[in-house]
């Protein structure tokens, strides 16, 4: 019960710091765990599965909606992604930190853009995943690969 009031008043600090006083992000760091790999994976296959057009990438750090806001920005103003799906053409899912976006038709995903963007919102790509054979692949990201 702590753990849920406290995620509830920080993402309620962000939201009203990102309203005009400050920025303030909670990542893993701050004391959120990353999500198990297993939930991971798991909630990949099924995105992948159902979802046409998207690009899929693992987050580390997104630990509530509010938090993300400047993912949402930053990423929904790239040329690629259809921001008439989701909001923006990003969909963020907290417990898997996994961060969907839609793609225009025909359209690839410039990995090095999503990078700069969600790098620019303070946060850090670590890989995307695609399905390959009926099996969930990761890739990571090169600024991953630096760490």
């Amino acid at each position: 019960m702590n753990l849920i009031i406290k995620k509830n008043v920080v993402c309620l600090v962000v939201l009203i710091a990102s309203a005009g006083l400050s920025v303030v992000t909670v990542s893993a760091a701050d004391g959120d765990p990353d999500a198990k790999q297993e939930v991971r994976d798991n909630a990949a296959k099924a995105k992948l599965k159902e979802r046409k057009n998207i690009s899929l990438i693992y987050v580390k750090g997104l630990v509530c909606p509010s938090c993300a806001i400047g993912i949402r920005v930053k990423v929904g103003k790239l040329p690629f992604v259809d921001i008439t799906r989701y909001k923006r053409g990003v969909d963020m899912d907290v417990e898997s930190q996994l961060l969907t976006v839609a793609l225009l038709p025909d359209v690839k995903t410039d990995t090095r853009s999503i990078d700069k963007a969600v790098s620019n919102a303070g946060y850090e790509v670590i890989e995307w995943y695609s399905m390959e054979g009926g099996k969930l692949k990761a890739h990571p990201f090169a600024s991953a690969k630096k760490k």
